[in-house]
């Protein structure tokens, strides 16, 4: 215990530092994947055959190991923090996409009844009606993959993307377990901390 504060009193600065790359990624990463994944939702509640389809990839796409989509991206976009942010992106999408869909397949009717008694467009209704229902659910999901986001994040160092990894891989390399240990629970930390606003939020 007393070499790992030691260590993060001599690393603060690069702590920090790696800490904002961890962060800028993540957030990066979900914001792309909520302005894809939350329109699909909502556009597949009229293509239900669509909607099961989407699921079935999203699904296998987050099935593939987090190294192997790394290294299959890297022909095409190459190293840094493009390709991170892309693994990122599809690990994310399963649970946004499928927590929308289910949100708002699970309206009770009697709302869209009464939104339609009053003359709301189908615009309208989605943004008045539909979305702040829904909102408890997509938050969950968005919550989940947030937490996704931030753990898998830490193998974006393998490809020279920075981040919380960079001292998990450089203690691995120098067999320093204190060095290690400071990546793995400053990224722990941060999921528990982005996890616990989401859910504030949620309520």
């Amino acid at each position: 215990m007393a070499d790992l504060w030691r260590t993060i009193s001599e690393r603060h600065g690069e702590l920090l530092s790696a800490l904002g790359q961890h962060i800028e990624i993540s957030l990066i990463a979900l914001m792309i994947a909520v302005v894809i994944a939350i329109p699909l939702a909502v556009w597949v509640q009229t293509h239900h055959k669509t909607a099961a389809v989407l699921l079935q990839v999203t699904g296998v796409l987050q099935t593939i190991p987090s190294l192997a989509l790394l290294g299959l991206l890297i022909p095409f976009v190459g190293i840094g923090t493009l390709p991170a942010i892309i693994a990122l992106v599809v690990y994310a999408l399963l649970p946004i996409f499928q927590n929308t869909y289910i949100g708002l397949r699970d309206i009770d009717p009697s709302y869209e009844e009464a939104a339609d008694a009053f003359g709301m467009s189908r615009l309208r209704k989605l943004f008045k009606v539909e979305l702040p229902i829904a909102l408890p659910v997509i938050l969950s999901g968005v919550r989940t993959a947030m937490v996704m986001i931030i753990g898998t994040a830490t193998l974006a160092a393998l490809i020279g993307a920075g981040g919380l990894g960079t001292f998990i891989l450089l203690g691995i390399d120098r067999n320093d377990a204190a060095l290690t240990l400071m990546g793995a629970l400053a990224a722990a930390l941060l999921a528990i901390v982005f996890s616990w606003l989401l859910n504030v939020m949620q309520k």
